[in-house]
């Protein structure tokens, strides 16, 4: 009679293992955004200031936008150079870049204007995006 010893197998769960490149990407996704909010803000301050032209001249909006936008650009430089204490710049950065953009909506409903209103409902699109993966992902820009 042949003698059949007790069989064991163990069966592991396939562990997930996260893709080295994700938080890379993530990364250069929250600067790249960085870098657009800020670029925008900046392009909004020259409209406003009437550097393009008579297009939607508001000067008291162009000092404003033109600080945010140089802030935040600061801030993505910061980040994608891996300055120390990156991620708290471009967290308060976000944030007051969040507050301004706000403001500037309740100053733009009341005008009317269709194309400022979509700008500054865009723009604070993109800060709250940029603000929450800034807080959630904060091991990949400090």
């Amino acid at each position: 009679m042949p003698v059949v010893e007790r069989c064991v197998v163990h069966v592991r769960e396939p562990e997930l293992v996260p893709d080295p490149g994700a938080g890379r990407t993530v990364r250069t996704f929250i600067i790249a955004l960085m870098f657009v909010t800020a670029l925008t803000l900046l392009a909004a301050s020259a409209v406003h200031a009437g550097l393009l032209g008579p297009m939607d001249p508001f000067p008291g909006a162009a000092a404003p936008e033109a600080l945010l936008g140089l802030v935040l650009a600061i801030a993505a430089v910061a980040v994608f150079l891996s300055w120390a204490r990156a991620w708290v710049f471009a967290v308060i950065a976000t944030l007051l870049a969040l507050l301004g953009t706000v403001y500037g909506l309740t100053v733009t409903l009341p005008r009317g204007e269709p194309g400022d209103v979509v700008y500054h409902v865009s723009l604070l699109a993109g800060l709250i995006l940029a603000t929450g993966l800034l807080i959630r992902q904060r091991g990949l820009v400090d």
